[in-house]
């Protein structure tokens, strides 16, 4: 019925896809984004069941893989087919709305599994093979990438920038949205309070780079896409009106203001994220909450 379908529909690039909504949510796609930088290939990868988007950072014959879903064969052959072998894996922080394919993927790969200092803080039942912080830089053949902290949707939340050119910016800001600050914290309170250091974090951290400066973020909506999701900075305080808000406060009203539920099973998957349970594939389910809008 499915092969009918598409055979019926206009002329377009449609394939059926066996084992119904399980491989939909497990599907991904790389697009390739041009960060302008030489010898740097940058790879979006997609999943349009669930709007998650990690990245797979290829330079001479090394690959650095961010935020990875539990799919490691997938990773492990799209880094041979740009002739290159993983050599680290690293999480943004400690997810709470999807699995995490970090450890898994480093151990198939025999990569270094890499995560922020500030998560092994949180609490985790695992011990990574290195932790970065504020400021450390990761070595990808001749490039360096500096690691940034970004907190206010997690206290761990941590990116990547690649010179001045493109910031891996992991669930801080998103191409239309914020992050939420509430899914680590949990009360009122104390979610106000990590809307204002989200508030410093982006006008400091994020905004302050260059206007055409490339924004990766950890999520989309769900969906198929066309190419990737890298709107510069420029379009995305155009995107986003909440950024233009110069007091913390008001932004703390903003976004709490009209948050959407916090994803479902939120609390099971941080703990199999941070290797206390068994991840269950059921925890995969639907799309991501990460957004305050």
């Amino acid at each position: 019925m499915a092969t009918a379908v598409a055979q019926a529909l206009p002329e377009k690039d449609l394939r059926v896809l066996d084992g119904g909504l399980r491989a939909w949510i497990g599907l991904l796609l790389p697009h390739r984004v041009d960060v302008g930088v030489d010898g740097l290939t940058v790879l979006q990868v997609q999943r349009p069941g669930r709007g998650c988007l990690s990245y797979v950072l290829v330079a001479d014959g090394e690959a650095l893989v961010v935020d990875p879903a539990p799919h490691p064969d997938a990773y492990v052959a799209l880094a041979a087919e740009h002739g290159a072998r993983i050599v680290g894996v690293l999480d943004t922080h400690l997810h709470a709305d999807h699995l995490s394919g970090a450890r898994a993927l480093a151990a198939a790969a025999d990569a270094r599994h890499v995560v922020p200092a500030a998560t092994v803080d949180r609490g985790v039942a695992f011990t990574p093979d290195a932790t970065v912080a504020d400021g450390a830089t990761l070595t990808l053949g001749a490039h360096a990438l500096r690691v940034v902290a970004l907190p206010g949707h997690t206290t761990d939340m941590t990116g990547l920038l690649v010179g001045d050119r493109a910031i891996l910016s992991g669930d801080s800001l998103f191409a239309d949205g914020i992050a939420r600050p509430d899914l680590e914290v949990g009360d009122l309170e104390r979610s106000r309070a990590m809307a204002r250091t989200l508030h410093a974090t982006l006008r400091h951290q994020v905004l302050s780079l260059p206007g055409d400066a490339i924004l990766l973020g950890g999520h989309a909506h769900p969906g198929l896409r066309a190419g990737a999701v890298a709107p510069t900075l420029d379009e995305v305080r155009a995107a986003v009106p909440e950024l233009a808000l110069a007091d913390p406060e008001a932004f703390a009203d903003e976004l709490l203001r009209a948050m959407p539920p916090r994803p479902a099973n939120y609390e099971a998957v941080i703990e199999a994220n941070a290797g206390r349970t068994d991840p269950d594939p059921e925890l995969e389910s639907g799309g991501n909450s990460c957004s305050s809008r």
